[in-house]
């Protein structure tokens, strides 16, 4: 994998604009007729390093996922998320520092700052962030982003007062620490070819079984058990585009009983097969051996909501 490259990029914007940041970066700035809110959205196709760059500042900043995108989002060094942030889940952080992004994958984000003007209701936030996920906030986004300036300003704020009344009716828990997070990550990449109970990584994060479930939840908006396998369809799909080996091994590397098992979840997230997958990504070029180390940027674009039926059935 290429080395990570840096850039700044400034989002701040009165008109519509879209620019071409590098090969893979593009930024979209959308023009809201309120000088004190700023609209973009960040799309990040087919590339092959991690990008740094930054958010710019502003009393609070919403970032939007509408697309599975891996990423690391820091403000003044401090590690405020890291990992990957699902299709329509919310991120809020509060405060004027600037907030670094690494994107470590494809991705699409909208990033929408309130520069000075009030933008919650009367509730508190933990620990000046937090992460929901929410369709119709994504929706609300999405329609932001195709409106007039004049409406934008509107639905702008209607979005921030949804998000917070969302927020507000969650249970109060502290999100779990992002070195927590980020040691139960590591754990669970290492041995994705075996079941993990919610014990398990319970015990690794150090906490009970029952807190680390809320922790958790309210840190990365999903459950434990939604985490684990959005990890073995990302391992799968990066063995797919980056490997040789037969489905079978992949099924079995990435932890699933058997390889009619995974083609079905894997049919049911991504609405086509494992082969078909691999065989409309891949390039000539892109085949690497078997002992190839994997290269971490790949990901499904769009990963479906999957029913209980479909989720592996190794965390309760």
């Amino acid at each position: 994998m290429q080395t990570d490259i840096a850039i700044k990029v400034s989002l701040s914007s009165t008109r519509d604009v879209f620019e071409a940041i590098d090969d893979c970066l593009n930024v979209e700035h959308f023009s809201v007729a309120d000088p004190n809110i700023s609209l973009a959205k960040l799309t990040r196709k087919n590339g092959n390093r991690s990008i740094t760059t930054s958010l710019g500042s502003g009393a609070g900043t919403f970032v939007v996922a509408a697309c599975d995108s891996e990423l690391r989002l820091e403000q003044k060094g401090r590690v405020l998320f890291h990992g990957l942030m699902i299709e329509d889940s919310v991120t809020f952080v509060e405060g004027p520092d600037p907030i670094a992004v690494e994107l470590q994958s494809d991705a699409c984000l909208y990033v929408l700052t309130f520069l000075r003007e009030a933008y919650r209701g009367p509730c508190s936030v933990v620990g000046g962030r937090f992460s929901i996920r929410d369709m119709r906030l994504a929706e609300l986004i999405g329609e932001i982003s195709e409106s007039s300036p004049a409406r934008r300003c509107e639905l702008t704020r209607d979005f921030s007062r949804l998000a917070f009344e969302r927020y507000q009716s969650m249970p109060r828990v502290h999100p779990l620490s992002a070195w927590r997070l980020s040691r139960v990550r590591r754990y669970a990449e290492s041995r994705l070819d075996r079941p993990m109970s919610l014990e398990e990584l319970a015990e690794v994060a150090g906490f009970s079984r029952a807190h680390f479930a809320a922790t958790f939840k309210a840190a990365t908006s999903m459950s434990a058990h939604e985490f684990l396998l959005r990890m073995r369809i990302q391992a799968a799909a990066r063995l797919l585009i980056c490997t040789d080996l037969a489905l079978v091994e992949i099924a079995l590397q990435t932890g699933f009983q058997n390889q009619p098992h995974f083609t079905t979840v894997f049919r049911r997230i991504t609405a086509v097969t494992p082969r078909k997958w691999r065989h409309a990504r891949r390039s000539p070029a892109a085949t690497r051996s078997p002992r190839h180390p994997i290269d971490r940027t790949v990901v499904i674009e769009h990963l479906q909501g999957e029913s209980e039926g479909c989720l592996l059935q190794d965390i309760h």
